[in-house]
């Protein structure tokens, strides 16, 4: 199961958020322009901006806020995907983010087990 979310991501390159290595002016790759990130901050984007490969041009400004909203601003870049998925979960859900998620799953799980306890004591009347 791919746990990034789809909205953060695009699939136009190798890296999530599809923004790609940066050549020539601007540290995204479509068009030169700033990468979202520095877009949003309002600052120039240089070549081997470390937020261009995960906040592309065209999207990345609104996944960047969204992110920024929640968490500020964060160098991580081993957590931007993981970070870009619970500032999404935090904007349909303040109080809960993904924990929301987390548990409805938690019920699912519990009710199934509830299914099967009632079968596995089914089968045997059902077989004789």
């Amino acid at each position: 199961m791919n746990t990034a979310n789809p909205s953060c991501a695009t699939s136009s390159g190798s890296a999530p958020g599809g923004g790609g290595s940066s050549s020539g002016s601007g540290g995204s790759s479509g068009g030169g322009g700033p990468c979202g990130a520095c877009k949003f901050l309002r600052r120039k984007c240089v070549a081997g901006c470390i937020f261009a490969p995960y906040f592309d041009s065209e999207q990345g400004a609104a996944h960047f806020a969204a992110v920024h909203k929640v968490f500020g601003a964060s160098n991580r870049l081993d957590a931007v995907v993981t970070i870009c998925y619970e500032a999404q979960a935090r904007l349909r859900d303040p109080v809960y983010g993904c924990v929301a998620h987390i548990f409805a799953l938690q019920q699912q799980v519990h009710i199934i087990l509830t299914y099967l306890l009632i079968l596995n004591t089914l089968i045997p009347q059902l077989t004789s």
